[in-house]
């Protein structure tokens, strides 16, 4: 569901058996809806109550008990750890979606971000991984770049790993 859009209606035929509805399902999964809210707090590094709270302008499908048996039945291999989840998001529409809520902190405020890292960290996890105080942490890593995402501040994993590496 994007912002101002009503949700889209996609008919289905009167009576699907189904094997027609795991098709459309298998068919949607092709398509790009294949983000769950797993791989999100994953890589936000959000609990499962932020997800709903705070993703809501993303395209999905919901997974009801009915097409859960029609994929278990039907359902092509390849999408099988698809089929767990209740609601399935669109990739594109996600990913654009963080991009219009993603900002680099700047001296003088916030810039748009126009490119966001494949693995985020927190300064908590960077602090528990590395086994330091937040103080050490924001002395040592003052020149890594901070991204703002939906107001969670985040940084590169990769680049705290090499700025906190290079200083033991």
């Amino acid at each position: 569901m994007l912002r101002n859009d009503l949700l889209e209606y996609i008919p289905v035929d009167s009576s699907p058996t189904h094997k027609t509805i795991a098709l459309a399902y298998d068919e949607a999964f092709e398509q790009g809806f294949n983000v769950t809210s797993k791989e999100i707090m994953d890589y936000l590094g959000v609990s499962s109550q932020w997800v709903p709270r705070h993703i809501t302008n993303i395209k999905f499908r919901v997974i009801n008990l009915v097409a859960k048996k029609a994929l278990a039945k039907y359902g092509r291999p390849e999408f099988k750890p698809l089929h767990a989840y209740t609601k399935i998001y669109n990739r594109k529409s996600f990913e654009s979606e963080l991009l219009r809520n993603s900002f680099v902190e700047v001296t003088k405020g916030l810039l748009p971000a126009t490119k966001i890292p494949r693995s985020l960290i927190s300064c908590a996890d960077a602090c528990i991984l590395y086994k330091m105080d937040r103080k050490t942490f924001y002395r040592r890593t003052k020149s890594a770049t901070k991204y703002n995402i939906y107001g969670l501040k985040r940084y590169s994993a990769r680049e705290i790993e090499h700025i906190l590496l290079d200083a033991f």
